[in-house]
């Protein structure tokens, strides 16, 4: 794990977890997914779209496909398991054991994300 990957603090101008007119649309459904999936352990994490889509593509290989080498996890998403389930995503709460980003790390991010109440989620099942 490379300290690179937790580069940014704060979501990005358009992040789909933001709470302002700036978030872009994800199709119906797929935040809350995105969401569950973290605090369920399905996923470690959610990368930065705006890191996985580099106008280099260098995350992506001669065919098109997902291929990470330089990517940031999400502060959006970040914030958002702190928020709903009061806890980090799995790659934050290692790097945070690790010492290699502060426990406050993406408190920054809290103000600027949805609240919960605003997705709809099931959290009788995104305890893991």
């Amino acid at each position: 794990m490379c300290e690179k990957q937790f580069a940014l603090r704060r979501p990005c101008a358009n992040c789909p977890f933001r709470n302002d007119d700036q978030a872009i649309e994800l199709m119906p459904g797929r935040r809350e997914q995105i969401i569950q999936d973290l605090l369920t352990g399905a996923a470690g994490t959610f990368h930065c779209h705006r890191t996985v889509y580099r106008s280099d593509s260098r995350n992506h290989d001669e065919e098109g496909n997902y291929r990470p080498v330089d990517v940031c996890h999400c502060p959006g998403a970040a914030a958002m398991t702190q928020k709903v389930g009061g806890r980090d995503m799995t790659l934050v709460q290692i790097a945070k054991r690790l010492r290699m980003i502060g426990l406050d790390h993406y408190d920054d991010a809290l103000p600027l994300t949805i609240e919960p109440d605003e997705l709809d989620l099931d959290l009788i099942n995104t305890r893991y």
